[in-house]
C-alpha cells in the first residue's frame, strides 16, 4: 500500500479537492482528509488497473507495478485495503452528516455510474475502434467522475451552499474529461483532439466564475491539463 501511495503521480486530484476548498472559503486542512481519501481511491484503481487480467502494465509511473514487486495477490489486496481505507478517513474525520454526503459522492463516482463502469466499457472496447461518441462516454466515467467527485468533496468539506457545490461538479466534470482526452493523445490514441480539450478546459474555467478572484489556481490546474506533454 505504501508503495503505491508514494510511488510519485501528479496529484492532480487530490489538489481539485484543496483549491476548491479554499476557492469556497474554507480551510486547507478542512480538505486533507478528504482529499488523501481521493488520492488512495485512485491509487487502488491503478494497482488494479495494471494487473494482467486488466491492462497488463508491467510499470507505473518508472517504477515496476504493485503486483511486480509483490505479487498478484498482494497487489489485489492492497487495492482493496486502500478502497476500504479511503472512506474510513471520510467517515472518521467529518462529522456525520457531511461525512454521509461525501461517502454518497465518493462511491457513485468510483462505482457501476462511475470508474468502473468506464473500465468494463473500456474493456469491451479495448480491441475496437472507438468512435468519438463512445470515447466521450468511458472518459466521463473512467476519469471524469472521479474529478468531479474531487470538486464536490472539496466543496462539502468548506461547508459551500449548493450553487457553489454544483460549480465545482461541472468544473470537476469538464476538467476530467480534458485530462483523460489528452492522455489519449499523447498516447497517440483516441477519437479526440486537442481542439476537443481546449473547449472542454475552456467549459471548466467557465464554471469557475461563481468563485470569482478565488479561482486563480483552479484556472492555472486547468491549464496544466491541457498543456502537459506527459
Amino acid at each position: 500500500m505504501h508503495y503505491s501511495v508514494f510511488s510519485g503521480g501528479k496529484r492532480v486530484r487530490p489538489t481539485i479537492a484543496i483549491e476548491i476548498c479554499k476557492a469556497c472559503g474554507g480551510k486547507y486542512m478542512a480538505a486533507i482528509a478528504a482529499a488523501c481519501a481521493i488520492e488512495l481511491v485512485h491509487t487502488y484503481s491503478l494497482i488494479h488497473d495494471d494487473l494482467p487480467s486488466m491492462d497488463d502494465d508491467d510499470f507505473r509511473r518508472g517504477k515496476p507495478s504493485c503486483h511486480k514487486v509483490f505479487g498478484e495477490a498482494n497487489a489485489i489486496l492492497a487495492g482493496d485495503a486502500l478502497l476500504t481505507l479511503a472512506f474510513n478517513i471520510v467517515s472518521r474525520e467529518y462529522e456525520p452528516k457531511i461525512a454521509v454526503m461525501m461517502t454518497r459522492q465518493l462511491s457513485e463516482a468510483i462505482g457501476t455510474k462511475g470508474m468502473v463502469g468506464g473500465q468494463a466499457l473500456d474493456i469491451e472496447f479495448k480491441n475496437i475502434k472507438k468512435d468519438k461518441k463512445t470515447a466521450i462516454k468511458i472518459n466521463r466515467l473512467k476519469t471524469s467522475k472521479l474529478f468531479e467527485a474531487s470538486a464536490i468533496l472539496g466543496a462539502m468539506a468548506a461547508g459551500a451552499g449548493s450553487g457553489r457545490v454544483k460549480a465545482a461538479a461541472y468544473f470537476g466534470a469538464y476538467l476530467g474529461e480534458a485530462f483523460q482526452m489528452v492522455d489519449d493523445i499523447l498516447d497517440g490514441e483516441g477519437a479526440l483532439s486537442r481542439k476537443d480539450a481546449q473547449a472542454l478546459t475552456a467549459s471548466s474555467k467557465k464554471a469557475l466564475r461563481v468563485f470569482g478572484k478565488n479561482a486563480g489556481s483552479l484556472i492555472k490546474i486547468s491549464d496544466l491539463v491541457l498543456n502537459r506533454k506527459k
